[in-house]
C-alpha cells in the first residue's frame, strides 16, 4: 500500500467502499461456495471415474455432486419420487465455519479502516458493504449449484433451497462479523452490541443455553465413539463386504463420518428416554433393543446387538441431568450473586429451553428419510426428545438452583 492511499484511508470521513474492492469480495464469496461444493463434486466424479462400467453421462455424477453438496448444506432431495432428507450435520458445520474463515478474510481490509463510520450506529459501513456482498455471492453461486443439479441430478425440494442458499451464508457472514467485532470492537455500534429488541433474560440465557446443546452432542459423541471401538470388527467387516474399491471405500468413509454428528443426536435421544430407530422395525430403548433387515451401511454395524439391556442402562439419564446442572450453573454466573431469585429462575429456565429447542431443532434439521418402506423414518423423535430433555435439564439446573439458595442462606 503506497503512502498516498494510506493517507486517503485515514483521512477518510465519509467510509465510502471500493467499488473494486466489492466486487472482489462478491466473486470471493462465489468462490467460497463453489470450493464448498467441490467437496462433494469431486469425489462424485471421481467414482464416476474409477467405475469402468459405468453407463452414466459425467453430466449425471456433476450433477449428483451438486445435489449432494445441497443436502449437505440443508436441502431435501428427491430420488425417483423418493425423498431423501438426512442431512450430514458436521458438513453443515464445516460449511458454516468455512464459510465464516472464507468471510473474514474477504472483509479483512475494511476492518483495519482507521476511521470507523457507523451505519444506522450498528456496524462499520464498509464492513457491513463487504459481507453485503460476499454473501450475495456466495447465494448466487449456490444458486447456480442447485440449477445443476435440477438439470442433471436429484432434483432438490425447491422450498429447503432456502438453506444452502440463503441461511448456510447468512449465518457464515454473521459468524466472520462476530469474530471482526471482537478483535476490533469499535466496528460496532450499540445498536448491535446490545440490541433493543433482545431481552436482557434471553441475553444473558443465550450462552448458557448453546453450550448446554453443545455439551449434550458432545456426550452423544463420546457414546457413539465408544460403541464404534467395541464393535470395530463389525463395521470393518460389513465395509469389507461391499467392496467399493479404494475410491469408492475413501468415499464411504468419509460420507460416514460426515453423518457422525447425526448418530450423536440418536445417542442423546437414547440417553434422554425416547429411544430412536435405525430403520422399521429395528430400534434402541432403554428397555433393549430390536432388530430387522438392515442397510448395508458399515457404521450400523456398531448399533447394540438385539436383546434386552441391563437394569442398570436407564442410568444413562444422568448425563443430561448432569448437563442441566451446568446449564443452570452457567446461567447462575452470568447474574449478580445477589440477584433476587426470580432473575436467577428466569435465565435458568430460558437456558434450560434454548438447549432442549436447539437439540429439537438440530433434530429435524438432521432430518429422518433415507428412502422409501422401511427407510423413510429414521433417526430420533424430535417432539418426544425435546420435552423429555426440557424436564431432565430443568432438574439437574433446579438442583443447581436449590443449592445456590441454601447457600445464602446460610
Amino acid at each position: 500500500m503506497t503512502v498516498m492511499e494510506l493517507l486517503r484511508k485515514g483521512t477518510s470521513t465519509t467510509g465510502g467502499p471500493d467499488p473494486r474492492g466489492l466486487h472482489r469480495t462478491l466473486l470471493a464469496g462465489a468462490g467460497a461456495a463453489s470450493a464448498s461444493a467441490l467437496a462433494f463434486v469431486l469425489p462424485a466424479l471421481l467414482v464416476w471415474v474409477a467405475a469402468s462400467q459405468s453407463t452414466v453421462e459425467w453430466t449425471t455424477a456433476l450433477g449428483v455432486g451438486a445435489g449432494l453438496w445441497l443436502l449437505g448444506g440443508g436441502a431435501h432431495l428427491t430420488l425417483g419420487g423418493t425423498p431423501v432428507t438426512v442431512v450430514p450435520l458436521l458438513f453443515l458445520a464445516l460449511a458454516v465455519v468455512g464459510g465464516a474463515w472464507a468471510a473474514r478474510r474477504a472483509v479483512r481490509e475494511t476492518t483495519e479502516d482507521r476511521t470507523v463510520t457507523l451505519a444506522g450506529d450498528v456496524l462499520h459501513r464498509p464492513l457491513a458493504l463487504a459481507t453485503g456482498a460476499w454473501t450475495v455471492g456466495y447465494a448466487v453461486a449456490a444458486a447456480l449449484w442447485a440449477v445443476v443439479a435440477f438439470a442433471a441430478g436429484p432434483e432438490p425440494v425447491l422450498w429447503t433451497l432456502v438453506l444452502p442458499v440463503v441461511v448456510v451464508p447468512v449465518a457464515a457472514a454473521a459468524l466472520a462479523l462476530r469474530r471482526c467485532v471482537r478483535a476490533r470492537p469499535e466496528l460496532a455500534g450499540p445498536r448491535l452490541s446490545r440490541p433493543p429488541w433482545l431481552p436482557d433474560v434471553v441475553r444473558r440465557a443465550l450462552r448458557p443455553g448453546v453450550e448446554g446443546a453443545v455439551g449434550l452432542v458432545g456426550a452423544g459423541l463420546v457414546a457413539c465413539t465408544v460403541l464404534l471401538v467395541l464393535h470395530w470388527g463389525r463395521v470393518t467387516h460389513l465395509q469389507g463386504e461391499l467392496a467399493p474399491g479404494l475410491v469408492g471405500g475413501a468415499v464411504l468413509s468419509l460420507a460416514q463420518l460426515l453423518v457422525l454428528p447425526n448418530l450423536g443426536l440418536w445417542a442423546v435421544s437414547f440417553m434422554a428416554g425416547t429411544g430412536f430407530s435405525a430403520v422399521e422395525g429395528a430400534s434402541a430403548t432403554w428397555t433393549g433393543s430390536r432388530t430387522s433387515l438392515m442397510p448395508m451401511v458399515p457404521v450400523l454395524g456398531a448399533l447394540p446387538e438385539p436383546g434386552a439391556f441391563a437394569g442398570i442402562v436407564p442410568a444413562v439419564v444422568l448425563v443430561p441431568v448432569a448437563v442441566g446442572a451446568f446449564v443452570g450453573w452457567r446461567s447462575l454466573r452470568s447474574v449478580a450473586r445477589l440477584s433476587r431469585t426470580r432473575t436467577k429462575l428466569l435465565v435458568t429456565g430460558t437456558a434450560v429451553a434454548l438447549a432442549a429447542g436447539l437439540l429439537g431443532l438440530l433434530d429435524v434439521l438432521a432430518g429422518s428419510s433415507l428412502g422409501a418402506a422401511r427407510l423413510s423414518s429414521i433417526g430420533a423423535p424430535a417432539g418426544a426428545m425435546t420435552l423429555a430433555l426440557l424436564v431432565e435439564l430443568a432438574i439437574g439446573a433446579g438442583l443447581v438452583l436449590l443449592w445456590d439458595r441454601w447457600k445464602l442462606r446460610r
